[in-house]
């Protein structure tokens, strides 16, 4: 859960003001809830070199989680700009706790490449970059621009290691003295990501407002005292809890149940369909039906599930440590169902301890030995793909009925494995050891913060309608 939030920050790509052509100092923000309660802050600098300038932006969280102690979240991104203002190299390095990933971005000019360096090794990825691929997220194109017709342009995601294509429009609503703005990330057709930003009148960002399961947490600027100013680690779990509008019983979560949601502020999308969950949309929202084979799946065409096989740098399934984990389950030829379950009994014995820090890959989620939800379906995800079994790791909603941190009947973030196994696409949750149809999908990854980042912020935008449990009659 924590990871999330922090992930959240990671999405923050530019702080308000920061990341301009102007070589001078911009100073300090502050990082609150739309409460007043503070997470952290954040500080940007700019210095000249001899051959251009270069920014560094750094973020500190102070989070905390149930009963366990506070823990710091820092991420620090270093970016080098030539004489010109276009970047050549941004090094992003992250830490929780003694646990440090470094990425690392070279930029050529018709691609860049792409470093991820943790404690497994590190893994590489070359990135076209299309004619005319920005790098600033649209803030050059912001400066003077009225509002009246939308952008729309491709841009680097170093975070994320591809180019994606980013739009921003005038936001539904206006704050007084500004002009605020929705910035969208798109996969294809598929929102990915939305901000809201508000500018002032020569199109400078003021404040970053960045939705989050609910909790809209804005990056402003500050003087450097009071974004220094001590404060209370930030309860994250009582934030992104939903209430659901219902009791959900044994039974129902065992069964059908069918969800109404609308979209807040008018900004649609479409939930993706699995192998349990299927979508109709119309004009005023969108309807989920889950069960257990309620939905048409996944694509099965053989590009789809070769990709669904491939190592990524989340997914390392050709490390030796995901390998050997994997290998007595292999040896064993069962079905692929059967495999994918005792994978997940295998995975158990290794992942036994809770840990909400962090946002670990297979490798390192084996090698620590601990994880939340998002560990367990990205290690099952890849042992999977050991097996030869095409995998993906969805991101979204799930149902509680326990009281967790003194909070029951609540949806809360979750992420599990989908598994191509004898010849459909089914759900497989190693946290919660199974399915039930409260598994709500938002989006469908490869386990990368991308994809659980864009979860959170999609899951901001819905506006619950309705729950109702799906009942078949009985014969006569």
């Amino acid at each position: 859960m924590l990871r999330r939030l922090f992930l959240l920050t990671l999405a923050v790509a530019i702080l308000p003001g920061a990341r301009q052509a102007d070589p001078a100092p911009q100073g300090w923000y502050i990082i609150a809830d739309d409460a007043g309660a503070v997470l952290g802050h954040a500080s940007a600098t700019t210095r000249t070199l001899p051959d251009g300038h270069e920014t560094v932006e750094r973020r500190e969280l102070r989070l905390a989680d149930g009963e366990r102690p506070s823990t710091i979240l820092t991420d620090t991104t270093t970016t080098r700009f030539d004489r010109s203002g276009r970047p050549t190299l941004i090094v992003t390095e992250s830490r929780d706790g003694r646990t440090i990933r470094r990425t690392e971005t070279r930029i050529g000019a018709t691609s860049a490449i792409v470093m991820r360096q943790s404690a497994s090794g590190r893994h590489l990825t070359r990135v076209a970059l299309p004619p005319g691929t920005r790098f600033d997220n649209g803030e050059g194109l912001m400066r003077g621009w009225t509002g009246d017709a939308p952008l729309d342009f491709l841009n680097l995601n170093p975070a994320a290691g591809l180019v994606e294509r980013v739009t921003i429009e005038r936001a539904p609503t206006q704050r007084p003295g500004t002009l605020s703005v929705l910035r969208k990330r798109h996969e294809g057709s598929a929102l990915r990501g939305i901000m809201r930003l508000d500018l002032d009148t020569a199109g400078r960002i003021v404040a970053a407002i960045q939705p989050m399961f609910g909790v809209a947490v804005t990056t402003r600027p500050a003087d450097r005292d009071t974004a220094l100013r001590p404060h209370p680690p930030y309860r994250l779990l009582r934030n992104v809890m939903a209430r659901s509008p219902v009791r959900i019983g044994p039974a129902a979560a065992q069964g059908h149940i069918r969800y109404r949601f609308g979209f807040i502020d008018g900004i649609a999308f479409a939930p993706p369909a699995t192998g349990e969950q299927r979508v109709r949309a119309d004009a005023s929202g969108v309807t989920l039906d889950i069960c257990t084979s309620c939905g048409p799946g996944l694509p099965s065409d053989p590009a789809t599930l070769a990709d669904a096989r491939r190592a990524t740098a989340w997914l390392q399934h050709d490390h030796p440590r995901v390998m050997a984990l994997a290998r007595p389950v292999i040896r064993r030829q069962l079905s692929p169902a059967r495999t994918m379950q005792e994978l997940a009994v295998r995975a158990r014995s290794v992942m036994q301890r809770i840990d909400f820090t962090g946002h670990r890959s297979a490798a390192d989620a084996l090698a620590h030995g601990a994880g939340d939800c998002t560990e367990d379906a990205v290690v099952l995800a890849a042992l999977g793909r050991a097996a030869g079994i095409p995998t993906r790791v969805a991101s979204g909603l799930v149902y509680s009925r326990e009281r967790y941190h003194g909070v029951s009947n609540v949806f809360m973030p979750h992420s599990w494995t989908l598994a191509y196994v004898d010849g459909a696409w089914r759900s497989f949750d190693m946290s919660l050891d199974g399915f039930d149809a409260t598994h709500i999908a938002l989006t469908i990854g490869d386990g990368d913060a991308r994809s659980i980042t864009a979860a959170g912020q999609l899951a901001s935008l819905l506006d619950w309608q309705s729950l109702a449990e799906v009942r078949t009659r009985a014969s006569p």
